[in-house]
């Protein structure tokens, strides 16, 4: 049903907007007819004249006018010269010349729009809308880019404002779809600044900045300036800590996330994020009190275990402290706690009208870690000389 939909209307929609496109990008420059210089011209030779009592005089005329006739008989001496140069030329050749000089231009033919008043009709506004939804259900996402962005550019106000609201939506889900993104990072960013306090607004977001990665400079103006604006949420402030820890500035992340600790202290992920920050500034050679920083990343580590109500996935990632920071005994131990924990599988967290991965949501056991729990604890013990621990415990629970 999509498919017959979209073949039908979506090229006389794409045709249209394209002439649309080039009727605002191309500007004619009008070229004056040989009569309009000559009448522009003649006002210079008008004074001159043998039984004119001005004759040598300057003619009587405003100084617009006067520039305008000298330009005139400029372009007239000029086109004069070209005309014979190429009879000369001609002449030369041994062809016959005539002259392409007319005194009227023709008109240039206008391409009519397959549909036409595209963007002046309130239901046509309709169709591009229901043509971007079919786009987007069919997963041919840059083809429905390409129509959203060509008619925002295009008809800005013409459009009413729950027209361009829905657009833009459209833009942002499919933006999220698409290896590269940068053609909708405009609309994602638009949704954001609506909904600033909407999460489900930043995690799209914060997924598309992901595929256009740190190096993309809009992203952290864009970043830079809703955080300062919205200092009271804490959605930006955990973005700007995720990438100040994607650059390895530990430090710097912690801040962030301690600036959002202060507003959601229950929260579970504020926590992580500050517990990993603090973890992970104890391996810098700079710091002084390192054995504090460790103390003070567990105290988080331990507040999210808590918060997860000793979750497999707490207990993982305190383990995983211990191992990072060399203290692998407490580690082991707590590696093989989460060895006998069972964890069910969860839905996997999807954003709006994104699409789903079928063979994900069917491999059973993806939010157990008892795989990875087993595969750090055989390493544990492997680097201690226990190889046959090490062999028992990836037969007990990574074999197939």
């Amino acid at each position: 049903m999509y498919a017959e939909f979209i073949d039908s209307i979506f090229s006389l929609v794409r045709e249209s907007l394209f002439i649309e496109n080039m009727k605002q990008k191309v500007k004619v420059k009008k070229r004056l007819t040989i009569s309009t210089l000559f009448n522009r011209a003649k006002v210079l030779d008008d004074g001159q004249t043998g039984n004119n009592v001005f004759q040598g005089f300057r003619p009587m005329a405003p100084s617009s006018t006067l520039s305008k006739a000298a330009r005139a008989k400029k372009l007239l001496q000029k086109r004069e010269m070209m005309i014979k140069e190429k009879k000369e030329m001609a002449l030369a050749a041994g062809i016959d010349w005539k002259s392409d000089e007319s005194d009227d231009e023709n008109p240039q033919d206008i391409k009519v729009p397959p549909i036409p008043n595209l963007l002046q009709d309130e239901e046509l506004h309709l169709l591009i809308i229901d043509l971007c939804k079919a786009l987007r259900s069919a997963e041919r996402y840059w083809e429905a880019l390409e129509i959203i962005n060509l008619t925002l550019r295009l008809a800005t106000n013409k459009l009413s404002s729950h027209i361009k609201e829905e657009l833009r939506t459209l833009g942002a889900q499919v933006a999220y779809n698409i290896t590269d993104p940068k053609q909708g990072f405009d609309c994602v960013k638009y949704i954001v600044q609506q909904h600033p306090h909407s999460i489900s607004a930043w995690n799209c977001y914060y997924k598309v900045k992901m595929k256009l990665g740190n190096t993309y400079f809009k992203h952290s103006k864009f970043l830079h300036r809703m955080r300062i604006k919205l200092k009271d949420n804490v959605a930006p402030m955990v973005i700007t800590g995720h990438q100040f820890t994607m650059l390895n500035q530990h430090q710097i992340a912690a801040k962030e996330y301690l600036e959002a600790y202060k507003l959601m202290p229950d929260n579970p992920l504020i926590n992580l994020c500050v517990g990993s920050a603090l973890i992970n500034l104890t391996l810098g050679f700079r710091l002084q009190n390192k054995h504090q920083c460790v103390t003070q990343g567990l105290a988080f580590l331990y507040q999210n275990l808590l918060l997860c109500k000793n979750s497999q996935e707490a207990l993982y990632n305190i383990a995983r402290a211990y191992h990072h920071v060399g203290l692998v005994s407490l580690a082991g131990s707590y590696y093989e706690k989460v060895l006998a924990t069972h964890e069910k599988d969860y839905p996997i967290p999807k954003l709006p009208n994104e699409s789903l991965d079928s063979a994900e949501n069917r491999r059973p056991g993806y939010c157990d870690l008892r795989r990875e729990a087993a595969h750090n604890l055989h390493l544990i013990y492997k680097k201690s000389g226990a190889f046959d621990l090490a062999r028992q415990v990836l037969r007990d629970h990574c074999s197939f």
